[in-house]
């Protein structure tokens, strides 16, 4: 696996809320989360409740598609993050353990909630930097091809 650039990794250290996309059989649905970036499964972590539409679409359909981005006005500060990959609710209690060990350095008010936590393992992500220069693409893919 190639490593994740790090214009990418430093967008996900310096942001905080992603926008997930699923597919149910209602249709496309959106949410926003909280989380925090697992740089050793090239993943991001959140927490949610199994009664959410987001939940339950995921645990019938893992594939999912999102974006980390901030709400620049001028076009020329534009910077986010398209990704795609797969969720998946955590269960392995070593795996929660060390994931939620990272969720919750980055937000420790959330040490006393008991929440299902949530891993979307990265597959494809594409950085857009419009600070560097319009239009300025930074890639990454998990697998080659």
């Amino acid at each position: 696996m190639e490593p994740v650039p790090a214009a990418i990794a430093d967008l996900l250290a310096d942001h905080h809320v992603l926008s997930l996309a699923v597919h149910d059989a209602q249709g496309p649905w959106a949410s926003s989360a909280f989380f925090a970036y697992d740089p050793r499964g090239v993943a991001l972590v959140f927490l949610g409740s199994l009664d959410t539409r987001h939940a339950r679409a995921i645990q019938a359909h893992p594939q999912v598609a999102g974006c980390v981005a901030g709400q620049p006005r001028e076009i020329s500060q534009i910077l986010g993050l398209q990704f795609s990959g797969i969720a998946r609710r955590v269960e392995d209690p070593g795996e929660a353990s060390r994931v939620l060990a990272l969720y919750h350095e980055r937000f420790p008010e959330t040490r006393g909630i008991a929440s299902p936590v949530w891993v979307v393992t990265l597959d494809e992500m594409k950085l857009t930097d419009n600070r560097v220069k319009f239009g300025a693409k930074t890639h990454w893919r998990r697998a080659a091809g």
